[in-house]
C-alpha cells in the first residue's frame, strides 16, 4: 500500500467537514490539557460569531469520509506551524524535537526522522516525494527542514522535494504551482510515500479570520487541489492496479478572527483522515487497525500511518547510550598496558 498524506494547514474541521465532528465524541474537547504558558488570555472584546452552515466548505474531503474514517488529533500548544508540524511528521513530541517556534531555533531535527526517511530506513528501495508551499518543511536553506534532504537519494532519484517559488499571488499561486507538480508525479510516478503541503488556508485565516467568507474560500480551494492528488493516485489504482491510502491532516485552526499558537478548543482541534483507494483487504485493514482509536495527539499520527502501512522500526540492541556525546577527560593515560598501543 503506498501513502499520499495531505497537509492543508490551519483548517478549522467545523467550517470544512461540519458533520464529521459527530463521527467521534473525542472531537468535543481536547484529551490532554495544555502547559500554562501557552494559555490564551480573555479577549479585550468578543470576536466576530461563526457563521453556521450546513454543507461542508469541502466536498472533497466529505467525499473520501463517505468511504473512510476519521480521526480526532488534538495539538499540544504552541499551536503554530513550525512545532505542529514538526510533531505531525516526526511522531515526536515538542520536548523530543526542540520545535517550539517557527524560528525551529535549536530544533534537534536530525535525531527525528519525518515519516518518509522512517519508510526509506525500513526499506531503501523506497522512493519517497514532498512538495510544500513553505519551505521550512522542505528546503535546507531555510530555518528546518522538518523533511530530511537525504542527498544520495535525490542523486539517484529516490527522493525528490520540491518547494513553491510562484508567490505573485501569495500563497495561492503557490499552491496551485505545488498541486501542478504534485499531481504529475504521483500520476506518472506513483512515489511508495509522498507528502504534500498547502498553506492558502493559513494565509486567509491570518487576513481574515475563520468567521469570514475569505477563509471558507480558501478551504474551498485547498479541497479542489486535493481533488487533483486523489485523482491521480485513483487513475493509478484504476490502470495499474496500485492500493493508495491517502491521508489528510491539519496542525492548527484559527480564531473567529483570525490567528493561534494558544489553547484555544477550536485552535487545537485537528483531524486525521482516512481513505483507501483499492482493495477491499486494504479498506478492511484500515477500517481494523482504526477502529476504536482515537483521540490522538499530533505525535500519534505518523505511528498509526506507520502501522497502516505495514511498516516496522528497526532496533539496534546496542548495549550503551546510543546518539550521547561524552568527552574523555583530561587527565591522562592510566598506564595500563593492556590499553596502550
Amino acid at each position: 500500500m503506498k501513502l499520499l498524506l495531505i497537509g492543508v494547514d490551519g483548517v478549522r474541521l467545523d467550517v470544512a467537514l461540519p458533520a464529521a465532528l459527530a463521527r467521534h465524541t473525542g472531537f468535543a474537547e481536547p484529551d490532554h490539557p495544555a502547559d500554562p504558558r501557552f494559555r490564551a488570555e480573555e479577549p479585550a472584546a468578543p470576536g466576530p460569531e461563526m457563521p453556521r452552515h450546513e454543507e461542508p466548505a469541502a466536498p472533497t474531503l466529505a467525499r473520501l469520509l463517505e468511504g473512510g474514517e476519521i480521526l480526532p488529533v488534538w495539538m499540544t500548544p504552541p499551536t503554530d506551524s513550525g512545532p505542529g508540524w514538526a510533531s505531525l511528521l516526526t511522531g515526536t513530541t515538542h520536548e523530543q524535537n526542540n520545535v517550539w517556534w517557527n524560528e525551529f531555533v535549536g530544533h534537534r531535527l536530525a535525531r527525528t526522522p519525518d515519516i518518509l526517511s522512517r519508510i526509506f530506513f525500513a526499506d531503501p528501495r523506497s522512493r519517497t516525494f514532498a512538495a510544500s508551499t513553505w519551505d521550512a518543511l522542505v528546503d535546507a536553506s531555510s530555518a528546518g527542514p522538518v523533511i530530511h534532504q537525504r542527498v544520495d537519494q535525490q542523486a539517484g532519484g529516490q527522493h525528490q522535494l520540491m518547494k513553491a517559488t510562484d508567490f505573485s499571488r501569495g500563497c495561492h499561486s503557490a499552491d496551485v504551482q505545488v498541486r501542478g507538480h504534485a499531481a504529475w508525479v504521483l500520476n506518472h510516478e506513483g512515489p511508495d510515500a509522498s507528502f504534500v503541503y498547502f498553506e492558502g488556508v493559513d494565509e486567509a485565516g491570518h487576513a481574515h479570520g475563520a468567521a469570514s467568507p475569505e477563509y471558507r474560500e480558501a478551504i474551498a480551494a485547498a479541497d479542489e487541489h486535493v481533488r487533483y492528488l486523489v485523482k491521480a493516485v485513483s487513475e493509478r489504482h484504476e490502470q495499474l492496479g496500485e492500493d493508495w491510502l491517502i491521508a489528510v491532516v491539519t496542525d492548527h485552526g484559527h480564531k473567529p478572527e483570525g490567528g493561534h499558537g494558544e489553547d484555544e478548543v477550536d485552535v487545537r482541534r485537528s483531524f486525521l483522515l482516512l481513505h483507501h483507494v483499492g482493495s477491499e483487504a486494504g479498506r478492511e485493514r484500515v477500517r481494523r487497525v482504526v477502529t476504536g482509536r482515537g483521540p490522538l495527539r499530533s505525535e500519534d499520527v505518523t505511528p498509526l500511518l506507520l502501522e497502516l502501512l505495514g511498516v516496522t522500526e528497526a532496533r539496534w540492541e546496542a548495549g550503551h547510550e546510543v546518539g550521547a556525546l561524552h568527552d574523555t577527560p583530561s587527565v591522562g593515560p592510566t598506564r595500563n598496558l593492556d590499553h596502550e598501543w
